[in-house]
């Protein structure tokens, strides 16, 4: 009786450092059936030729070696290549648990799931430094229960496992014109073409922090930008698939995190019109879905939830510096 098969779609650029770690374990799941597509994103460091290595141990290792055009695409020709009825995105500096495959089968077996959502831990210096693990197994056929339910804080590709055919069937894709968030935007839309979605309570993906992450440093006008045009396109696709009374609790939830965002921000006040008039934008579209104080204040003057936001951090003991 031949194995389910899964497709294992891991995008590389400069990770030389934590490759090994990670094809290691892929390669070495006690799940065996398994679709490795490896592609490099123009890499300049010795990743290809880590790629290439590993491609030659092991016939389960699709490699592609491509010139350099992003994440976003990188994991749609993922998808394009994917063969398996079961679908996982790996980040190439991030690790599985050996057993994990064979877990998420079980369970996949089991309920006929679309969607299988799981816990991760983080790892820095080789030691763990936290947790994140849904306190209890669930399954869900309400979309709105999900969502409420689940502190996904917010969605990240890798804390899913996909059935193909729903992302297929679907056309959900990466968004190209994102840099940040384009896998919450994945996720969010695809749970939007779900029937079953199992929340499993259980650890089984590991995410490597660098030593220089932990520090707070000042963000690029990118990531705000990004951050608005995820939560625009989320509530368009919501709006246009008439979920947006299952999505708004996690829509206002999330958009919070744009605020905080700003506390990183080195220059805001260079960029507090272009900023502002992005959100007034976003807001003044989707006044239906936007209803905390934090969002209405915001239309306003987002300099002023900036300030409330960092004197609720500094209240609790973080030192910004803005």
């Amino acid at each position: 009786m031949s194995m389910t098969l899964i497709s294992v779609v891991i995008p590389v650029y400069n990770k030389e450092d934590y490759l090994e770690k990670c094809l290691d374990s892929v390669i070495n799941q006690t799940y065996a059936a398994l679709e490795i597509i490896l592609i490099n994103d123009g890499s300049t460091d010795r990743s290809p030729l880590i790629c290439q290595e590993y491609a030659d141990r092991d016939s389960r290792i699709r490699f592609i070696d491509k010139d350099n055009q992003g994440v976003s695409i990188t994991r749609n020709l993922g998808i394009y290549l994917s063969k398996g009825e079961w679908l996982y995105f790996l980040d190439s500096d991030d690790f599985l648990d050996l057993n994990a495959f064979e877990v998420l089968m079980n369970v996949a077996k089991s309920t006929n799931a679309d969607v299988i959502y799981f816990g991760c831990r983080g790892y820095e210096l080789g030691k763990v430094v936290g947790e994140r693990k849904p306190k209890a197994y669930r399954e869900y056929v309400n979309l709105k229960l999900f969502l409420n339910n689940t502190k996904l804080s917010p969605a990240s590709a890798w804390l899913n496992f996909f059935r193909r055919e729903v992302v297929l069937k679907s056309k959900v894709t990466f968004n190209m014109n994102l840099k940040h968030n384009e896998d919450a935007l994945f996720v969010y839309s695809l749970y939007c073409h779900t029937k079953k979605i199992i929340v499993l309570d259980k650890v089984l993906h590991n995410v490597v922090v660098a030593p220089n992450s932990v520090s707070r440093k000042p963000i690029k006008v990118r990531v705000l930008e990004d951050n608005l045009l995820f939560l625009s396109e989320l509530c368009r696709y919501v709006r246009k698939r008439g979920l947006i009374e299952d999505f708004k609790q996690e829509i206002n939830d999330i958009s919070k995190h744009t605020f905080v965002l700003a506390l990183y921000f080195k220059d805001f006040s260079n960029y507090k019109f272009d900023i502002q008039k992005k959100y007034r934008d976003l807001y003044s579209t989707n006044k239906d879905i936007f209803y905390t104080y934090f969002s209405k204040t915001a239309n306003v003057n987002i300099n002023i939830v900036i300030l409330l936001v960092k004197i609720k951090h500094l209240i609790k003991g973080d030192n910004y510096k803005i």
